[in-house]
């Protein structure tokens, strides 16, 4: 890092204080403005949708996984049954209820 003579320093104090403010064109404000406001409103689209697709999402699945629960239940219970009526047969046994 190089020192800065007090002349130096005034010189760059003197450049920087001569500067003209450059206008913007007339529509970069206009554009700008339409440009956040896409933004802002493509955001709240989004944001919006992400909670319904999820809650969608998980309710399918909770569908699903009871409905497999269910069918799992179901075929146990009907082998279980099967087990029980062929060892009754291989003893010669009946089966009441």
């Amino acid at each position: 890092m190089q020192k800065l003579t007090n002349g130096q320093f005034e010189h760059d104090l003197n450049i920087i204080s001569n500067l003209n403010e450059v206008p913007a064109p007339n529509f970069f404000y206009t554009r700008l403005k339409n440009r956040m406001e896409k933004e802002t409103i493509e955001l709240a689209n989004s944001y919006s949708l992400n909670p319904v697709i999820i809650i969608c999402a998980l309710t399918l699945f909770l569908f699903i996984n009871s409905w497999l629960l269910q069918t799992d239940s179901n075929m146990k219970h009907t082998s279980q049954n099967q087990n029980i009526e062929a060892l009754a047969v291989a003893y010669d046994q009946t089966i009441s209820n």
